[in-house]
């Protein structure tokens, strides 16, 4: 496929690029968070100037409202770097930075985003090429502007037809860590066809937000009439709720194999799934029952917007009614930094990226990925 290598090197300007080659790329937006930030705060010269802060999105929202005297130093630090070297900075509450730069920004496909966060795929569903970098990474790019990579191979997946009632994107997602995980790691992933172009532009994130999780060097939709020579062409009859086990988002196996599987937490939204597609669908179940009283189900929005929609159509009353706790925007548990972590024996279902041991809060807590409304039918049935 043309468009992946031809962006490449527009942005390197050259004319032709090889998978493998070494390029430098000029680099349109860099990003990087409270996740990341003491580490390249840390790292950073303070006698050095950013080359251009306009270009640089800075997000709170790891760990926000502070939980520890430690979190809250950093974020000061961090406000005090963003205005001396004028960067953009969302600190008070405006959600997580992959949602914020969809919804304040302007994204176009083929433009270069570097950032220091393994998530940075999720731009892809508006045809960005997003690379994440270490913060060690980071450094350069913040300098020069520019970010140094190996061009990755291409696998180009083409997902045609409409899904079953109920499937959701993030099923979509989980069936091609099922399918496609060992094709996928390693390379760059287009994705394309009359079901992922059916998609919203929030379902096309779902799905781009995940595949790094399986080892994806970055992910993004291909523009209309850009892909004719798919590597693979999945349908989505093929498509039912999915669900990782532990301990690796590699795991996947169909939800009816884990029936009767009993959880005590429930976890939903962040970057993953807490748009508000992803919100009604959750209302949905909520509406005619309420959580099990043996579980704690914690629902963060992804954006101050999508809060601020969830109040409008009166879903964020309902939630609380039946139950469930809703938290500012933010990552909410899933980085494990406050609020909603686990203890020894636990057993949380999540729309989270990660379940590896220990990612929120006790490494002795089991974690099961699944799709919004697989963890709100668990929230509210004690079972998967």
């Amino acid at each position: 496929m043309d468009f992946f290598y031809n962006n490449l090197a527009r942005s390197a300007g050259t004319t032709e690029i090889l998978a493998g080659q070494e390029i430098e790329v000029e680099v349109n937006l860099v990003l990087a968070h409270d996740g990341t930030g003491p580490k390249l705060l840390k790292l950073w010269n303070p006698a050095e100037r950013v080359l251009d802060g306009r270009n640089v999105v800075l997000t709170v929202d790891h760990a926000f409202p502070a939980p520890t005297p430690q979190d809250r130093a950093f974020q000061k630090e961090f406000a005090a770097f963003s205005k001396v070297q004028g960067c953009v900075l969302f600190n008070q509450g405006e959600g997580v930075l992959h949602q914020v730069i969809a919804e304040r920004l302007s994204l176009w496909p083929g433009m270069i985003i570097a950032g220091a966060d393994g998530h940075v795929a999720t731009a892809g569903a508006f045809g960005a090429l997003a690379f994440a970098l270490t913060p060690e990474e980071l450094i350069p790019v913040l300098k020069t502007g520019t970010l140094k990579l190996k061009v990755p191979t291409l696998l180009s997946i083409q997902l045609d037809g409409a899904l079953n009632e109920g499937v959701l994107p993030r099923d979509v997602a989980l069936y091609l860590s099922w399918k496609l995980s060992d094709q996928i790691k390693g390379k760059a992933v287009a994705l394309s066809g009359s079901l992922v172009n059916g998609l919203s532009d929030a379902g096309r994130m779902t799905i781009c937000n995940f595949l790094p999780e399986i080892g994806a060097i970055t992910a993004f939709v291909a523009p209309l009439g850009e892909d004719d020579r798919p590597n693979f062409t999945l349908y989505a009859h093929e498509i039912e709720a999915m669900i990782a086990v532990p301990p690796s988002p590699n795991e996947v196996r169909f939800v009816r194999e884990l029936e009767g599987t009993t959880v005590t937490m429930a976890i939903a939204g962040g970057c993953s799934s807490g748009r508000l597609e992803d919100m009604e669908v959750i209302a949905e179940v909520l509406k005619e029952q309420s959580v099990h009283p043996d579980v704690t189900f914690v629902i963060t929005p992804a954006s101050r917007e999508v809060a601020k929609e969830m109040d409008n159509k009166g879903l964020s009353a309902l939630i609380r009614d039946r139950g469930a706790i809703i938290m500012s925007p933010g990552c909410g548990p899933c980085p494990g930094k406050h609020f909603g972590v686990l203890a020894e024996g636990d057993v949380a279902i999540t729309t989270t990226i990660k379940n590896i041991p220990g990612r929120i809060g006790s490494s002795q807590a089991d974690i099961y990925l699944a799709s919004p409304r697989t963890v709100a039918q668990a929230a509210v049935k004690g079972v998967i």
